[in-house]
């Protein structure tokens, strides 16, 4: 076999107008995490890969109960709803939403309710507008998060609310209804209630009938069970013939409202589309057994991907290799406009995966075989970016299995909205991103057949790579004569640690190559290593020529410091909300300034799902210094980042019994 045999393989094999059908029968179940109806749905998955003749299926089950922990993270309550509407019936009768017109519409984990109450509007539910309100005994009209502010809205009487997007979230489309939920846990539960989400547009029309000073009295009822059950996970494979505890492991998320087509529909049938096709090479003979595993997860997004690892991890032999989340691969290009994105592994995980992505994607853009007669018959437009938080790659990427971890997917304006439809999936996108996601897979999961490729395909990151640091190295020597005098020792400290990490992540990529592929060609990982070398010497007399050196000062010493975890188990970035409020210095334990620059930092993460504070988390692996892990966190920036930003933030960590410091 070689590289263009298998590419062309899939091409005829896998169907995006296929994964669109399956895309639009998912879409008609509530797939709530650890309700009945996602377990419908697992079941239908489960029926379909029995068709194709699978054997391999498991349906894991663990808690669900609000309650139950797995690593740092609390499991949801499981809930199901038979149906709900909200009527508004003075100063005129009209119904606002029903549950069995937009799904979406119910607040996920309400509770059962039928009442007559009169709403109020709160905003953004802020504590200094609360206070001196008359809540007690209404229903919350509110722009607010629903499972942020239920408890606070508990202390006020408030009954129920009901949520609606803020101009930013609707902008352009007032008639949008949001996904939002409560998500109560064991310990608040009875603080929790019920709530509707309707449309900006509704919302305003309630707002200006307030204005005119009269009462808005509604009629609210929902048909709906929380209690302690189940969660359930959807797992099958293609076992490996000679290393079958090493896996390759394809991702995706079955979770989310009906319809939630392309968040996460479009992934799950994709993620089916791409074992039907492999299957079926399989079984015509046309490619031979993988020698690795090839595994593929359904799941509830975070919530089952932990527990699963932790049952897999009672096997000593389990040996995940590399992780493929498909999160969102279907989006229409004029529909939705964004563009296709893969979102490269943590920077902490050294690995040739990102390369192999890169020349696979690189074939399909402009195959013109790759097009759906149906679907979109222009060019491919996307994009290769860095790490990003936001689904379950990032659970694989930290402790406790630390592999490279990918994601696909887009971003989206009608993700977790109720127009997330069937008509904005393209048959050719999800065509396009499963052939490069098979690919990469099959690829990997051959010991000898690829090693050229695969070489080949590290050899083009690694060139890549190299210019990204020397124009990183130019700019910031650049820069240096507007550097405080007292900051010059630091400055120049990190600038040559950026070129050790740098060194540290391609001997480690090339060593991992070694290990995982046979017939390597020597010749050319020494070509590599030499190569790399001479870059680096050709760095270090730039240096010299600049003045620039290491040396151990006082005002270095707390860089020096080895940040060391106390938890276990992937990071739940829920502490960050501590940021999401007002300044509060008992609570934070920073003064106001840190806390003003840990929020912007925080802020300009959120633009990749919290993935720069999610590369600083997964270099604390317990032996790297302060020092080293912002000089990493240069090389995934491009630049020297906001140093005091990245220090307040691990002081941060270390105030509230997140870490440890030791030298």
């Amino acid at each position: 076999m070689d590289l263009d045999k298998v590419f062309n393989y899939f091409i005829t094999t896998l169907s995006g107008e296929r994964a669109k059908r399956v895309t639009a029968k998912l879409s008609q179940y509530h797939r709530i995490q650890a309700s009945k109806e996602f377990h419908n749905a697992l079941e239908y998955f489960q029926g379909e890969l029995e068709k194709l003749g699978d054997s391999n299926s498991v349906i894991h089950e663990y808690i669900a109960d609000g309650s139950k922990r797995y690593y740092e993270w609390n499991t949801p309550i499981s809930w199901d709803i038979r149906g709900g509407e909200l009527i508004q019936i003075e100063p005129s009768e009209k119904v606002l939403c029903q549950y069995s017109e937009t799904p979406e519409s119910i607040c996920t984990h309400s509770k059962s309710v039928d009442i007559v109450a009169e709403v109020v509007h709160i905003g953004e539910a802020k504590t200094d507008e609360l206070q001196g309100m008359d809540l007690e005994g209404k229903i919350a009209l509110t722009s607010g998060s629903p499972r942020s502010i239920f408890e606070q809205l508990y202390e006020y009487g408030v009954l129920g609310v009901i949520a609606y997007p803020s101009e930013q979230r609707a902008q352009g489309y007032l008639q949008m209804i949001q996904y939002v939920g409560l998500w109560p846990n064991a310990e608040n539960l009875e603080k929790s209630t019920f709530g509707f989400s309707i449309s900006r547009k509704q919302a305003l029309d309630l707002i200006h009938i307030m204005k005119e000073e009269k009462k808005v009295m509604v009629k609210a009822k929902i048909d709906a069970d929380l209690y302690e059950g189940k969660m359930h996970v959807l797992s099958t494979k293609i076992e490996g013939s000679q290393k079958p505890n090493e896996e390759i492991i394809l991702i995706s998320h079955i979770c989310h409202p009906a319809p939630s087509a392309n968040d996460n529909a479009s992934g799950s049938a994709l993620l089916l589309e791409i074992y039907r096709s492999l299957k079926s090479l399989l079984d015509q003979k046309k490619i031979q057994k993988p020698h690795r595993t090839i595994r593929f997860l359904w799941v509830p997004e975070f919530h089952g991907t932990i527990p699963w690892i932790q049952e897999q991890l009672l096997n000593k032999q389990f040996k995940p290799l590399i992780c493929i989340n498909l999160d969102m691969c279907g989006e229409h290009p004029a529909l939705v406009g964004y563009p296709f994105t893969v979102n490269t592994a943590s920077i902490s995980t050294p690995t040739y995966l990102n390369d192999i992505i890169a020349t696979v994607i690189n074939k399909v853009k402009d195959n013109k075989n790759a097009i759906e007669q149906g679907g979109w018959q222009f060019p491919w437009n996307y994009r290769i970016e860095n790490y990003s938080g936001g689904s379950d790659h990032i659970i694989f990427n930290d402790e406790p299995t630390r592999i490279p971890s990918v994601m696909f997917g887009h971003k989206d304006t009608f993700h977790h909205t109720n127009l997330d439809t069937i008509e904005k999936v393209d048959s050719t996108t999800l065509k396009r991103v499963g052939i490069t996601a098979a690919v990469t897979s099959t690829l990997i999961a051959y010991i000898d057949q690829f090693s050229s490729d695969i070489l080949k395909s590290y050899n083009q990151g690694y060139q890549r790579r190299k210019a990204k640091l020397l124009n990183l190295v130019v700019e910031e020597i650049n820069r240096i004569e507007n550097v405080e005098s007292h900051d010059l020792l630091v400055y120049h400290s990190i600038l040559r640690k950026i070129v050790d990490s740098f060194i540290e992540y391609e001997k480690t990529a090339i060593d991992t190559i070694n290990i995982d592929f046979m017939e390597i060609d020597e010749t050319i990982t020494n070509f590599l290593k030499n190569d790399l070398e001479l870059f680096i010497e050709d760095i270090n007399a730039l240096f010299k020529e600049k003045n620039i050196e290491i040396q151990i000062g006082e005002q270095l010493q707390e860089y020096l410091q080895i940040p060391k975890r106390r938890w276990e188990g992937p990071i739940n970035l829920k502490f960050l909300a501590d940021f999401r409020g007002d300044f509060d210095k008992e609570k934070v334990k920073l003064e106001k300034e840190q806390f003003q620059r840990i929020k912007e930092f925080i802020n300009r993460s959120m633009s990749s799902y919290g993935g720069i504070i999610l590369e600083i988390i997964n270099l604390i692996n317990n032996k790297r210094t302060i020092l080293e892990i912002i000089a990493y966190q240069s090389l995934v920036e491009g630049r020297i980042p906001q140093i005091q930003s990245t220090l307040d933030f691990i002081k941060y960590l270390k105030n509230h019994n997140l870490i440890d410091f030791a030298r």
